[in-house]
């Protein structure tokens, strides 16, 4: 039980990767897990079926990411709901998808607060709310900041101004007695991964089946992860199993990447 009496706030977590983080963290013995999303209907939803995962307790909390006052509401309520906080995961939605010219500017200035602004933010709150020694934080980015994806230049461009945040606060709060790492998903079966399997499919005149073959070609484990896949690097970094690692940024891609360092 690498989680066993956390408690944890997961961001955006009412489906895909972010709820998979949450049922990770029930299952490893966390007391309470806090999960939010801007979408209320979803997240009752999530709530609901988390609450069966085990005994933890599970929160729910509305909050859109891209305002500062619902960014730092959702925190205080999280440490507020289960009498402290442990960690805390910052997850967010995927940004619109697309090449640079398929994009408008507004889409620049929303995906900033989505992907930049919202961990500014959530760091700010979380640093002062976490258990000391021992608490810590948790970005979950993309494979992208490594390796750019022209077809998800928002993410590739944004995401990794979180590499130079995890940089920044990961030796900021050291002394704190916190830590701050990175995981790095590739491609999981989500619904975003869904949606980039049409958007190959459409653009390529070819069947979903042959897309997402095309989309795992390159993966040496010849798949996409599950999420509880990715879910179980990020528990055991939040653990004291991990209690050395700080600022390290961790792929879990299959061995896709093929960068040295």
């Amino acid at each position: 039980m690498l989680a066993k009496g956390y408690r944890v706030l997961v961001t955006a977590s009412s489906k895909g990767l972010g709820k998979a983080i949450a049922k990770g963290f029930l299952e490893n013995g966390a007391a309470a897990v806090t999960i939010s999303s801007r979408n209320r209907e979803n997240l009752s939803r999530a709530a609901k079926e988390l609450s069966g995962v085990g005994p933890g307790s599970v929160y729910a909390v509305p909050a859109d990411l891209t305002v500062r006052e619902q960014v730092e509401e959702l925190v205080d309520r999280a440490h507020e709901l289960m009498g402290g906080l442990d960690s805390v995961v910052y997850v967010t939605g995927p940004p619109k998808a697309g090449r640079l010219l398929e994009l408008a500017p507004e889409d620049w200035e929303y995906a900033s607060r989505l992907l930049v602004l919202s961990a500014v933010w959530t760091t700010y709150r979380a640093i002062g709310k976490l258990r000391r020694p021992g608490g810590s934080i948790i970005y979950m980015s993309s494979t992208s900041i490594a390796e750019a994806n022209l077809d998800l230049a928002l993410s590739t461009v944004l995401r990794l101004s979180l590499a130079g945040l995890l940089r920044v606060v990961s030796h900021e709060v050291g002394p704190m007695g916190l830590r701050a790492n990175m995981v790095l998903p590739g491609l999981a079966r989500t619904d975003r991964m869904e949606s980039l399997v049409r958007r190959v499919s459409q653009s390529r005149g070819i069947s979903a089946e042959e897309a997402e073959r095309l989309m795992t070609s390159g993966i040496p484990l010849g798949r996409a992860a599950d999420p509880s896949e990715v879910a179980s690097v990020v528990v055991f970094l939040a653990s004291e199993a991990a209690s050395y690692v700080n600022g390290a940024i961790v792929a879990v891609d299959g061995g896709s990447m093929l960068r040295v360092l």
